[in-house]
């Protein structure tokens, strides 16, 4: 008897033709989602932005919790999407952030996918989004203004009611998934200000939720680590010939809590601001007395008792979609003069980009 033995795959190849027809269920998804994406889009409107945000920032520090260091370099953002109805969208996007100087065609590459509802009172972005679009002006002291470099968006969701007189915000940044080695963390927090004539006030409180890994050691803690910055001004800007003058006083109360001792740590400090503009020159001073305070995302400056800080810059160039700025800033701390300057230029065009998803005025805090 003759028995021959031949390899099932040289008849019949398995795993070629499993690889071929994943390879057709993937194009077939895509050709669906296509066609679906092209028959909404008849119905719909097809929109669009670029933005384009270039930096350079060359930070010479004398300070014990500071980094003398120089960052320059270009996000690119551009975003296509639906416009379901005069008010909400459906965007897809990516940030790709390149640093002057690498090898590298782009060093990062943030993806964006968000849903936005823009209405005359209330605004609401859900998904991963560029966090120039909600966090312009928010304190240095809390966020620092490198993470408008590298990590420039938020994961999660925003919300704003913006009145006359009173605006208002609710959001929740997921900064980290956990895994068996990485920890999960998020931001929960709230700013706004209100208007009472030519008085105002206003607030930003986040909390920072510190959480374990998935597979804990018995050394590891859950830490809570937040902050409240509360500003009462006055605005002058109708009483004199400047474009803007506001005056402000108000304080920062931090708090820490790691809980294998459940003890609240909580700094506070007195901040006295002034802000003053006249045909795009600018100046701005910012002095802080009080307990330093550990804040992971804030300006490390605010970790020592005593800091101020003064800033001139002047915008040349304001047009339809195009914003450039220089800036010089000193800092004042432990005895030394630390120096800076800032430069950027921010161009925004597109269907999309004629409407605003915040309001916040341009030079307030």
């Amino acid at each position: 008897m003759l028995i021959v033995k031949v390899k099932i795959d040289h008849i019949f190849p398995v795993q070629r033709l499993y690889a071929i027809s994943r390879s057709f269920v993937k194009t077939g998804l895509l050709l669906i989602i296509s066609l679906l994406f092209y028959n909404a889009s008849k119905a719909q409107k097809f929109g669009w932005e670029v933005t384009l945000y270039g930096f350079a920032d060359n930070r010479e520090y004398k300070s014990s919790v500071q980094i003398p260091q120089t960052f320059m370099g270009t996000l690119f953002t551009p975003e296509v999407g639906l416009q379901i109805d005069s008010l909400s969208a459906i965007r897809v996007g990516a940030t790709t952030l390149f640093e002057f100087g690498s090898n590298q065609f782009q060093d990062k590459v943030y993806p964006q996918l968000y849903y936005s509802f823009c209405g005359s009172k209330f605004k609401f972005l859900f998904g991963a989004f560029s966090r120039h679009k909600v966090f312009d002006n928010a304190p240095a002291a809390l966020y620092y203004d490198s993470l408008y470099y590298f990590r420039p968006y938020i994961n999660g969701l925003f919300w704003t009611y913006n009145g006359n007189s009173f605006r208002q915000s609710v959001y929740l940044d997921w900064t980290s998934r956990q895994t068996q080695s990485i920890r999960e963390t998020f931001i929960m927090g709230g700013e706004g200000q209100c208007h009472f004539g030519d008085f105002f006030l206003h607030h930003h409180l986040y909390m920072y939720h510190y959480a374990k890994t998935a597979s804990p050691s018995p050394n590891e803690f859950i830490r809570d680590n937040g902050a409240l910055y509360l500003l009462v001004g006055y605005d002058l800007t109708q009483k004199l010939a400047l474009d803007s003058l506001c005056i402000g006083v108000g304080g920062i109360q931090s708090y820490e809590r790691s809980r294998n001792d459940m003890v609240w740590h909580t700094p506070y400090g007195f901040l006295f601001e002034v802000l003053a503009q006249y045909k795009g020159f600018g100046i701005k001073n910012i002095f802080y007395y009080g307990k330093g305070h550990a804040l992971d995302w804030g300006d490390p400056f605010y970790r020592l008792k005593q800091y101020d800080r003064f800033d001139i810059y002047f915008t040349p160039l304001r047009l339809h979609g195009v914003e450039g700025r220089f800036g010089i800033s000193m800092h004042f701390a432990e005895n030394r003069i630390s120096h800076q300057q800032q430069f950027y230029l921010r161009v925004n065009i597109g269907s999309f980009a004629k409407k605003k998803l915040n309001h916040h005025p341009p030079e307030i805090w």
